[in-house]
């Protein structure tokens, strides 16, 4: 029986409608960045009792300017024609030129960090400053309401700054966050080494996304702020590359070496942070439809990928084992509990201060309400979830307005936080001119059009290498798809959307490069055949229905169920003299512009 007779097998099913949820999920998002847009800052409002107060984490909803960001693609499209390979060729032959433009990443990295040299701040100064009790075996923060005892999945964090902590010293953390830089560093080399694994089979295409993935290194901003920030994002995105780049090596060729580096790095990042357990699920899914796929391969392919998918669990089970025996022998307790999970995702479906799913203290309050009884806890979570879902069929347009501020809010911010992170640190204040004045929407303004760059050739990339993709460029995909689809539900942060934004860098590279073929493509007919031949009529059609489809959707951005459906224009007004009272704040600091 012929494969178009025996249909779709059950792999390619799975890889089929995982990419036509990614591209509809980038669809979405790249439409969004053209016409929306989301900031972080402050905001004063009055309380029910008269009060003033001031919301310094406030989301601001406006909306963007399409035609700077239409026309700021055209004008990167027309570079992108004018690149020449033979010069990328002969660029990219050097021998470390890869590891020069990382290495560069990280002295850029290393220069954010020595001009701030910023203190931690919340989450992150309770775990540094947990490491270095334990480190003076003070344990005091397993006490009944201190803070390893109500949050212990953060142990692994505090491990992580505890073995930094006995190399640098307790407290050090212009140190720490200099080792963050080599975090950061290693990540855009990984981002290139996948790039090669993923497209080098196509040569020239090849070199063309690993020098565009190593530079966007350079280009993407806020990832390079995250040096500055004590938490397990930077190490864990780190080692979940590794893991990924040591399984795609694996299956080129089995080794002893590559299968227990792939599982100890993913172990090591989901003790470091524990969203990290995505990654994780996202490789077993990659490779339970390269066993479904490779069913014809024979029972050592088979097997050497099951061999695969043990030792992530492996390592990961080990790994929390591992924090639990920690936990178990610093606190003196047979098992801490904590807040349950689930106190998260109660959380993330109610609104807070800062958006919709935000942060609102409610995890806290409601295992102190329950007097840390996380069985108690747990009951009054699940009641409080019921009662959420209960309301949604009963007020569906308040229900569907409520989920698009939270998706906007933490996926349609250029900056992904990456200005909270260092505002209102304590140290040398050499990023001021990032967070007042000038500076700050500069920043912003960068940011704002790489985003949309970024989503605009990964779309481009879900387009165009939908049939022709092999199993392995499902990876990347499945990867965001979880974490998108997850965060709808949990706690909304943009210091969660970073996590899987920078996994669209190498395909939004390799998605310009395909934009790239195809305007060469065009530009060589119209050359030999001319627009009045078949070819030029050809083209002419689809630059119309292009042309047409781009006038509709700009026409419609003015319409009220496309401000609801994108969170467009709901606090222009309010954060136009926002923006002018940051920068009066900023003129009338000593030294201010």
């Amino acid at each position: 029986m012929s494969d178009k007779k025996a249909g779709i097998g059950p792999a390619e099913l799975g890889r089929r409608f995982i990419w036509l949820l990614f591209a509809a999920i980038i669809g979405y998002l790249l439409v969004a960045s053209i016409f929306s847009t989301c900031y972080l800052g402050s905001y004063s409002y009055a309380t029910a009792s008269g009060d003033m107060e001031v919301n310094v984490e406030h989301t601001f909803y406006i909306r963007d300017h399409w035609a700077v960001h239409i026309a700021a693609f055209a004008l990167l499209s027309l570079l992108l024609v004018s690149v020449r390979p033979d010069r990328i060729r002969r660029l990219w032959n050097g021998r470390y030129m890869g590891v020069c433009i990382c290495a560069a990443v990280g002295v850029l990295a290393v220069a954010v960090v020595l001009a701030g040299q910023y203190e931690p701040k919340f989450d992150q100064r309770h775990v540094v400053e947990a490491a270095a009790r334990l480190n003076q075996h003070i344990y005091s923060d397993f006490d009944r309401g201190d803070y390893l005892f109500v949050f212990p999945f953060q142990m692994g964090t505090v491990l992580y700054f505890r073995l930094l902590s006995l190399i640098f010293g307790n407290g050090n953390h212009i140190a720490f966050q200099l080792v963050n830089c080599l975090w950061i560093a290693m990540t855009y080399y990984l981002f290139m080494k996948i790039a090669g694994l993923l497209w080098g089979g196509e040569q020239r295409r090849g070199r063309l996304c690993q020098i565009g993935t190593a530079c966007m290194g350079i280009l993407f901003a806020p990832y390079l702020l995250y040096a500055t920030f004590l938490y397990g994002t930077v190490v864990g995105m780190a080692f979940a590359l590794l893991s990924f780049y040591m399984m795609l090596r694996y299956e080129q060729r089995p080794t002893v070496c590559r299968l227990l580096l792939g599982g100890l790095s993913m172990g090591i990042a989901t003790v470091v942070k524990s969203n990290y357990v995505i990654f994780m699920i996202a490789q077993l899914v990659y490779l339970l439809l390269k066993c479904l796929a490779g069913h014809k391969e024979g029972r050592k392919k088979l097997l050497s990928r099951l061999v695969m998918a043990a030792a992530l669990l492996l390592f990961f089970w080990a790994g929390r084992l591992g924090v639990d025996a920690c936990i178990r022998s610093a606190s003196g307790q047979e098992r801490v509990e904590g807040i349950p999970m689930t106190a998260w995702i109660a959380m993330g479906l109610q609104d807070g201060k800062a958006a919709p799913g935000w942060y609102n203290g409610y995890n806290n309050g409601v295992y102190i309400e329950n007097d840390y009884d996380y069985e108690k806890t747990s009951a009054a979570v699940r009641t409080e979830i019921m009662r959420i879902l209960a309301g949604y069929p009963k007020d569906f347009s308040t229900s569907v307005s409520f989920f698009v501020k939270k998706i906007s809010s933490q996926w349609n911010n250029p900056t992904f936080q990456s200005l909270w992170v260092i505002d209102g640190r304590d140290g040398a204040g050499g990023l001021s001119w990032l967070l007042h004045g000038a500076g700050r929407y500069l920043f912003i303004f960068w940011a704002n059009l790489l985003q949309t760059w970024v989503l605009a050739g990964t779309f481009l990339y879900a387009l165009r290498r939908f049939k022709k993709s092999g199993m392995a460029e499902i990876l990347l995909p499945v990867t965001f798809v979880g974490g998108f689809l997850f965060h709808i539900f949990w706690e909304a942060e943009g210091l969660y959307s970073i996590l899987y934004f920078p996994l669209l860098l190498p395909l939004g590279v390799c998605g310009l490069a395909e934009w790239r073929s195809c305007l060469l493509g065009m530009k060589t007919e119209i050359a030999s055949a001319g627009w009045q031949s078949a070819e030029g009529g050809r083209w002419k059609k689809r630059l119309a229905v292009g042309a047409m489809a781009a006038v509709i959707v700009c026409a419609l951005s003015y319409t009220d169920p496309f401000a609801k459906l994108f969170a467009r224009n709901e606090n222009t007004g309010a954060f136009d003299p926002y923006t002018q009272e940051t920068v009066n704040e900023h003129d009338a600091l000593p030294g201010g512009n």
